[in-house]
């Protein structure tokens, strides 16, 4: 077997690689839009392939998979394909129209009648994260994707740290935490814990701003809120991805909850005309929350993507109001800025907001990383979605680990 690392070798995000067996036949792990501008160059994408595997519902593991045209088999977990699914909803945006075909977790399925795929679901700030081992041609490869041991679904990491997969000729691991720090808060239980003390004593509403698909984030925000008695409020996006992944997670918290309200934003609402929505539209419609947040202001959370300036400036009056910033620093820099960056930095360089950075990564610790490769201990590694393989070859060294490679993009090495 033939693997080729496309992009990740010294970037984050971008993933894809490619495996090539020795029949000829082409499998592809994830199809990531690069993070970076730096490198535009996604020409790769036309390259020939047999099947697609995709491990989790992020822009950087899925955004170009549908380049690959509807011919070619794309495998997927069920909530990322809904997750994605709702992601283009909201855009307003058509279905994804890929050859998709679902698997389960720790079900094994054979790709092209050549690979033999074991899929793991592991704890990452998506709801659905998989890792995989594929074995071809008497060679096993175990791809890590995005993971972390510090979230709500921690016990997975655990699980595989105690039942690894053996034989495993080369581990190919995430390495996006080599240079940042996740000591201030180190987990989801941490999280929770500060968001629990901020909104105790809140004199205003509270503000979060993450993700609309970062469930484990939305858990830690809940949990506070059922903590203290105050009501969460999400947008209509956030309740369909809880919907979403309510189908496989029936723990998880939805819009019946009696402490969860909506905003039903009308463009938003405008995105759930179709009549398959209907059941879901009755819901959010009785759970609309209107004007009440004005009434009683301090005993409301919003859990959003973007800030609301004009209800800010609305409740200012009513007292301090907290802005809790609940997603990665770097997308507050120029060059990693998301669409509302710019409104959160004029929030916080206004005054008019407690300013509060709380968060824990959605990725693995080199600590994860020693753990995991201790536990599997492969013939062979080779970091991939990181920008400092050096660093991280250094650190598995002086861990002991004398079998660290740092590949190039779009070599192939024969495994």
């Amino acid at each position: 077997m033939k693997v080729k690392i496309y992009r990740g070798t010294h970037e984050i995000g971008g993933n894809c690689v490619e495996l090539t067996a020795d029949n000829g036949k082409v499998l592809w792990l994830d199809l990531g839009e690069p993070l970076s501008t730096v490198n535009p160059d996604v020409s790769y994408t036309a390259n020939n392939v047999d099947a697609l595997i995709i491990s989790h519902p992020h822009q950087d593991h899925y955004g170009l998979m549908e380049n690959v045209g509807t011919d070619v088999p794309v495998y997927i977990g069920q909530v990322s394909l809904g997750l994605i699914s709702a992601t283009k909803i909201f855009l307003g945006k058509e279905s994804p129209k890929s050859n998709f075909i679902l698997f389960q977790p720790w079900k094994e399925f054979i790709v092209l009648n050549t690979f033999k795929v074991y899929p793991y679901l592991m704890d990452h700030s998506s709801p659905e994260a998989f890792a995989f081992v594929i074995e071809a041609d008497g060679k096993r490869l175990f791809y890590s994707g995005d993971f972390r041991s510090t979230g709500w679904k921690n016990k997975l990491y655990y699980k595989l740290l105690q039942e690894p997969p053996k034989n495993i000729d080369l581990f190919l691991t995430e390495g996006t935490m080599v240079e940042r720090s996740n000591q201030k808060y180190p987990t989801e239980q941490s999280v929770y814990e500060a968001i629990s003390t901020i909104i105790k004593d809140q004199e205003n509403a509270t503000f979060v701003v993450s993700s609309a698909q970062n469930i484990d984030r939305l858990v830690s925000v809940v949990k506070a809120c059922n903590s203290h008695k105050k009501r969460l409020i999400i947008d209509i996006y956030n309740a369909w991805a809880l919907e979403v992944v309510h189908e496989k997670s029936k723990g998880l918290p939805t819009i019946d909850w009696e402490t969860i309200c909506v905003y039903n934003h009308p463009s938003q609402l405008s995105r759930i005309s179709d009549p398959k929505f209907s059941d879901f539209k009755d819901r959010v419609i009785k759970k609309d929350i209107g004007n009440q947040i004005f009434q009683n202001p301090k005993e409301f959370v919003y859990f959003l993507r973007c800030p609301n300036q004009k209800l800010i400036e609305a409740l200012l009056p009513k007292g301090v109001i907290k802005l809790v910033y609940s997603q990665y620093e770097g997308y507050l820099e120029d060059g990693h800025k998301t669409y509302c960056s710019d409104s959160i930095i004029d929030l916080n360089t206004s005054g008019k907001v407690d300013f509060e950075l709380i968060h824990t990564s959605g990725h693995a610790t080199l600590t994860d990383i020693k753990m995991l490769v201790m536990a599997i201990n492969p013939l062979k590694i080779v970091p991939i979605h990181t920008e400092c393989p050096d660093k991280m070859k250094q650190y598995l060294e002086k861990e002991g680990f004398a079998n660290v490679e740092i590949w190039e993009d779009g070599k192939e090495y024969l495994l």
